[in-house]
């Protein structure tokens, strides 16, 4: 079994390494990202493998004698576990207060013909989304409502951003999310096997609760200032929109995913909404 190391060096490679994670270009190049405090690490667990695992010295003295399952995995793994001082854990931290616990995360590779399975498939499938808060708060409205998948286009933000990770509070690792190149491609592949791709439209024809989401159903979410591409909303089966009769001009992407994710999983339910 590997012990814990001790580093107090900046210019160790290792701390460079985790450094670079706070990047798009870090993260891409590495394979890896960062999973930052107790909640989040706590999740990690097949096909999801953690590499390296830092802990502060102010978290090492107060769990030491009580160190989490991560920790003990990673040492019988012979996986690389570190000890810093917390100023040092500071600087591989985007957050101010960090917790004193950081793992840097293999991330696998989802295809999205993968991740539509059963006979009724459940994917949401984001066009250019840009927030990372979005982002990572949809992948986690999916994960709750038992989505089978998120489908990203090229132009989406960095699913493995640290905001991106925190923001799904840990569903990152509970739910396949797949990029492809070929945004509309792939869903014309997904309408060739028989799922029906709904967009999510300010001036769609028709009310989301007129609509038949209990089938296999693919759920479009534009970029949160432009809404769907017109070529992509042209692709869909429906565009659906959400009942506004208030005042408000739109709903946050994130906002609008739930309320159409929940109808979703209510039609699935077969009405029953209290069936779980």
């Amino acid at each position: 079994m590997k012990s814990i190391q001790t580093v107090t060096s900046a210019s160790n490679p290792r701390i460079r390494l985790l450094k670079s994670l706070q990047t798009v270009k870090g993260r891409r190049e590495s394979g890896l990202f960062p999973a930052e405090g107790l909640r989040l690490t706590s999740e990690i667990r097949t096909p999801w493998e953690a590499e390296t695992v830092v802990l502060s010295d102010s978290f090492w003295e107060e769990y030491r004698e009580r160190l989490p399952q991560i920790v003990t995995d990673a040492l019988a793994q012979g996986k690389d576990v570190l000890q810093v001082p917390d100023t040092l854990f500071q600087t591989i931290c985007e957050t101010q207060h960090p917790q004193g616990i950081l793992a840097a995360v293999r991330r696998p590779e989802f295809r999205p013909e993968n991740i539509a399975r059963g006979e009724r498939p459940f994917l949401i499938a984001l066009e250019n989304v840009q927030d990372p808060g979005n982002a990572g708060t949809i992948l986690r409205t999916a994960d709750a409502a038992g989505a089978d998948g998120v489908l990203l286009s090229k132009g989406c933000v960095d699913i493995y951003s640290p905001k991106a990770v925190r923001a799904s509070m840990g569903s990152v690792f509970h739910i396949p999310a797949a990029y492809t190149d070929d945004f509309p491609g792939t869903l014309r592949r997904l309408q060739a096997d028989g799922i029906r791709v709904f967009a999510a439209y300010l001036d769609g024809s028709r009310s989301l609760y007129d609509a038949d989401l209990s089938g296999g159903s693919v759920i479009l979410i534009g970029n949160e200032g432009n809404g769907l591409s017109a070529g992509v909303a042209a692709l869909a089966d429906e565009r659906i929109r959400i009942p506004q009769p208030g005042r408000a001009e739109s709903l946050n992407a994130s906002a609008a995913a739930a309320v159409i994710i929940y109808e979703a999983l209510r039609q699935r339910l077969g009405g029953e909404a209290h069936a779980y």
